[in-house]
């Protein structure tokens, strides 16, 4: 789960469209072997419910996969836009049998499966940041409410929705 607060809508608006920042992941050799990610498509203007003033927010979406040392993703794509205004859960899933990834935002799967090649991570679980071209980069400037890691098979979705609960 995160927030977004003012401050790092400001510090996202600052960045460029395409930037790519890391909300957790484990390291690879060659960057991450998985992570989820914002990637900011563009901005947007909305009316601010508290002060009735137009503001202007980053617009982008949600992934769930690798990010490779090319810039391109292994990912799936969340088919909804990525809300900043309040907390989220997200919640990415490896299924070894199908070997497929799925997305979930609280209890619903978003976006469509994707074929996925599992890589191990052999570095650092990260929050926040990721390691690419032998630096860190990729960070994103938000609150990490909580984070957890699971390994092993969950037999059902409702059992997903009941481990990872709303």
């Amino acid at each position: 789960e995160f927030r977004a607060y003012p401050s790092v809508i400001k510090r996202l608006l600052a960045k460029p469209v395409g930037y790519t920042g890391q909300i957790l992941g484990q390291r690879a050799v060659d960057g991450s072997a998985w992570g989820i990610w914002y990637e900011r498509t563009g901005s947007t203007t909305v009316l601010d419910e508290e002060t009735l003033e137009e503001k202007t927010v980053p617009e982008g979406f949600w992934r769930f996969g690798r990010l490779n040392a090319d810039g391109s993703f292994s990912a799936v794509a969340s088919s909804e836009a990525a809300v900043m205004d309040g907390m989220v859960r997200l919640t990415g899933v490896f299924d070894a049998r199908t070997d497929e990834i799925s997305l979930y935002l609280s209890r619903n799967v978003n976006g469509d499966p994707q074929a996925f090649t599992a890589k191990a991570g052999t570095g650092e679980f990260t929050l926040g940041k990721s390691f690419s071209k032998d630096t860190w980069q990729h960070y994103l400037p938000v609150s990490v409410a909580e984070a957890r890691v699971w390994a092993g098979a969950m037999a059902t979705e409702e059992q997903l929705g009941e481990t990872v609960g709303d």
